[in-house]
């Protein structure tokens, strides 16, 4: 027998060290002659009668060629953990941004903020880890530690006795299910022999060790000393707890931070690009993982190929399958501040908002000259978003930017639903006559409801071609391109796998795969008439990442419109969708007519300019607030099983119902002795600034002049009544009127009177053919003010209802193109009005003073204006 093995040997196997070809067996391993080394790649073998089912067979021996061991390692070595992979990804995110027109600084700023969690969740970059190796925290994944620890987890068996084979003992079918039960548990053993080695040895399981949470944590589910034996149980057998606590047992803040997953990447990119002040907000960052411009589709693509030809298997120990990576606005900004608290972030750096600003009255087709109106505003009282409660939450930069073009709107046209109308019938007029007049190059003016009409048929549009800003304007597409939009996205899926290999599997699995995409493509084909691959290649428009995307979209269908192959789209665009209403002019709005007053005097045209006032018949619904349910003592209650039913319905009808929403009219004061204390309060304020020579605030003086021998106080009088009209001298003394009601005269008394009949009755006339009337507003605008936190859903329906419709389209409009929700928009208009219409006593003179002197003493005002003056 030994001299068979020795022939085989010889002609097929060599020493790794020596390469001698003459080996020795010893208890089923084989030796080399010359030096001693044991030879892994095939051992020997006991083969007894049943293994051919031959009973009059003598045992003999065998041998048996085993895998290597150093494949098993190298398999080993390609595992990564979960603090590697998503590091791999997290780079191929960063890597998109970049390709994106992210700043280069972003990326040693992400490098800064990912090392920051990962020393703060002890994995690394951590002082107070003496071992060297990252500690597991809460729900450490279990790869985490069979990789780092050697440390396999409890497989839980199933459930039920263990069924006992009855029969035949020399049944041959037994025979072979009992030999090859004996093969298996001798493999897996190892080739375990009485005195020999085995595979297993040398593979040492290290102690687990865990993070200080995570620590703290399983201490409310065993003592010390039990974790402890868990911590040493590298087998797995035990399984009287379990290591990973479930989600629902942790608090918000511990499910959010110490689970790793891919929302932290994402957390961590809006963090650094917040502090590297990118063009990329975070509606922006959102919009590009909601549109599938980072996604985990593409995760083996920022692998190695080594680690990414696992596929399947490692996406499933990462357990990827179990997490959602679309992310909201609301959710993404919870998540920075939790972030920016674990790893003790200073505070977030503020935007520019005249950037913004400028970008979104870009993304919405207005004019450039109403940026100009929203600087003034912010150049008024700058905000400082500054939180009383903690600097760890992420500022509604976007929202305020946002909420300062819909005021500037309001201030502009009303938005009640009639002034807007107005002054656009009269706009449309007179573009009417300067076309007539000056043709296509004449300055046309902006007209508001054809500007809603644009934008409205763009959003229909631009969401035939994409399904994402379909969602987020809550535009209904129809099936067949939903259905595409799903298919594209799967294909380039499949794609990429095919890249790697994984998708093939075994011929079972392939087979089956086949199976469901026949059963797939006859389904589609029965009900839209066309397979996937008909339907890839119909029309389709690939959107490149914009920070501006309806109008980059729009453009670019337009583009494909213009093209030779354009006449094969779906859709015809209308020819006033080609007008672009930002190089319309906006200036007669905002009282700078006379650039269109000379050019209408070319012509023989005259311009007459009437301001409108809001709607009078406005409802006076007052300040709205939520009520709080305050959750009372738990009680016993017994109920009355002989009451009948028309008793209890009864005595449910007397109950009254309070309103979950409740508006009421300003109408409370404050307490004398409040009232007292204010009193103290300003006359000691005073006394000390009579004392301070810096603080010296006098009046203006009053002069008297000598006109008609009668002396007139000077600032009742206009310029035109003191002086001569050629008298051009400047003069030393402040007027506080200089030149305005021209058309009417001072008698000596000072008392004004009215002398010029037909300045009076120029409104009255009707307007001649050569004369054009402009309605503009007169700058005031409807306040609807009250609390919008904590409000519910059913109180939001409510509200909603209240808006007049021209601003709730242009409230959810602007909403959407940030990607929020109306409720936060319209917190953040509130924070505006309320500042400059309630807020602000004098305008002259505001930014002298240390805080804010309200300018009403109403009690609900006054609340309502400090609730908000947190917020600014």
């Amino acid at each position: 027998m030994e001299e068979v093995l020795e022939t085989m040997q010889l002609e097929n196997m060599q020493c790794d060290v020596c390469e001698g070809t003459t080996f020795q067996e010893r208890v089923g391993f084989y030796y080399c002659v010359e030096c001693g080394t044991q030879k892994d790649q095939i051992r020997a073998v006991d083969i007894t009668a049943e293994d051919n089912f031959d009973e009059t067979a003598a045992g003999r021996y065998t041998a048996r060629t085993i895998r290597q061991r150093k494949d098993a390692e190298k398999e080993d070595e390609d595992d990564i953990t979960s603090w590697e992979f998503y590091n791999y990804v997290l780079r191929g995110f960063l890597q998109e941004l970049l390709n994106m027109g992210a700043k280069p600084e972003l990326k040693l700023m992400t490098l800064q903020v990912w090392s920051a969690y990962l020393g703060s969740m002890e994995v690394a970059f951590s002082k107070s880890n003496k071992t060297g190796l990252p500690k597991l925290n809460v729900r450490a994944l279990p790869i985490d530690a069979r990789i780092i620890y050697n440390h396999k987890p409890f497989k839980k068996g199933k459930k039920g006795k263990k069924s006992t084979v009855t029969g035949d003992p020399n049944d041959e079918r037994a025979k072979f299910r009992l030999w090859n039960r004996t093969k298996r548990n001798l493999d897996a053993s190892g080739y375990r022999t009485h005195g020999g080695p085995s595979e297993s040895e040398g593979e040492q399981s290290l102690h687990l060790q865990w993070s200080l949470r995570a620590r703290k944590l399983l201490k409310r589910q065993m003592p010390l000393k039990h974790l402890d034996k868990h911590s040493r149980d590298s087998k797995g057998s035990m399984s009287c707890h379990s290591l990973r606590p479930r989600v629902k047992q942790l608090h918000s803040f511990d499910r959010n931070i110490y689970c790793l997953n891919i929302i932290k990447l994402y957390v961590v990119l809006g963090i650094a690009l917040n502090m590297v002040e990118d063009d990329i907000q975070l509606s922006d960052l959102v919009r590009f993982i909601d549109e599938e411009h980072l996604t985990k589709r593409c995760m083996l693509n920022y692998l190695p190929a080594n680690v990414a030809a696992k596929g399947k298997a490692l996406l499933k120990d990462m357990e990827l399958s179990k997490i959602k990576d679309k992310v909201t606005s609301k959710m993404l900004r919870l998540n920075i501040g939790y972030m920016s608290r674990f790893i003790n972030l200073s505070e977030f750096q503020k935007p520019n908002l005249h950037s913004l600003a400028e970008r979104y009255i870009l993304e919405l087709g207005l004019p450039p000259r109403l940026l100009k109106f929203v600087d003034s505003l912010i150049e008024l009282y700058p905000p400082n978003f500054l939180n009383a409660v903690t600097i760890h939450l992420y500022p509604r930069c976007e929202a305020r930017a946002m909420a300062y073009i819909l005021y500037a709107m309001k201030l502009l046209f009303g938005l009640d639903d009639l002034k807007e109308r107005n002054i656009s019938e009269s706009a449309a007029k007179i573009n009417a006559q300067l076309l007539e007049v000056g043709g296509d190059e004449a300055p046309l003016l902006f007209v508001f409801t054809e500007w809603m009409e644009f934008v409205e048929i763009r959003k229909v549009i631009v969401s035939h071609y994409n399904q994402s800003f379909a969602r987020r304007f809550g535009v209904a597409s129809q099936t067949g391109c939903q259905v595409d939009d799903i298919l594209a996205k799967e294909w380039k899926e499949k794609e990429q796998g095919e890249t790697f290999g994984w998708m093939q599997g075994s011929a079972a699995m392939q087979r089956q795969h086949e199976n469901l995409t026949h059963i797939i493509e006859t389904m589609l084909k029965d009900h839209f008439g066309e397979s996937s691959k008909e339907s890839m290649e119909k029309e389709r428009i690939d959107f490149q990442p914009s920070l501006t995307p309806a109008h980059s979209y729009f453009n670019r269908i337009l583009l494909q419109a213009t093209r030779s192959d354009g006449a094969k789209m779906s859709i015809q665009i209308p020819d006033h969708m080609k007008v672009n209403h930002s190089l319309r002019d906006l200036d007669p709005f905002v009282l700078e007519t006379t650039e269109l007053s000379q050019y209408l005097s070319q012509h023989g045209l005259k311009l007459r300019v009437e301001e409108l006032a809001c709607q009078e018949d406005i409802q006076k619904v007052g300040i709205f607030r939520p009520l709080i349910v305050l959750r009372g003592d738990i009680r016993e209650y017994r109920a009355n099983t002989d009451i009948k039913t028309e008793t209890w319905i009864s005595e449910l009808k007397k109950k009254e119902k309070r309103p979950d929403l409740r508006f009421s009219q300003p109408t409370g004061t404050y307490g004398a002795r409040y009232l007292k204390r204010i009193t103290m309060h300003k006359a000691r304020r005073e006394k000390i600034e009579l004392n301070n020579p810096f603080w010296e605030v006098t009046e203006t003086p009053s002069f008297l002049l000598k006109l008609n021998d009668t002396e007139v106080p000077l600032d009742s009088l206009s310029s035109l009544q003191t002086f001569e009209e050629g008298t051009m001298d400047p003069l030393s003394i402040p007027l506080d009127l200089p030149r305005r009601n021209l058309e009417k005269k001072v008698n000596p008394e000072g008392s004004d009177c009215a002398t010029d009949q037909g300045a009076e009755d120029i409104y009255d006339e009707p307007p001649s053919p050569d004369e054009l009337l402009l309605q503009v507003s007169n700058f005031d605008c409807w306040l609807l003010h009250g609390y919008m936190r904590k409000i519910r859903q059913h109180d939001k329906q409510k509200l909603r209802q209240l808006f007049p419709c021209s601003f709730r389209w242009l409230l959810e409009t602007c909403a959407s193109t940030i990607g929020i929700v109306w409720e936060e928009l319209y917190e953040e208009l509130l924070v505006l009005e309320v500042m400059y219409h309630h807020s602000i006593r004098d305008w002259s003179n505001h930014k002298d003073f240390l805080c804010i002197q309200h300018n009403t003493q109403e009690k609900d005002i006054r609340t309502l204006a400090r609730t908000y003056k947190e917020l600014w």
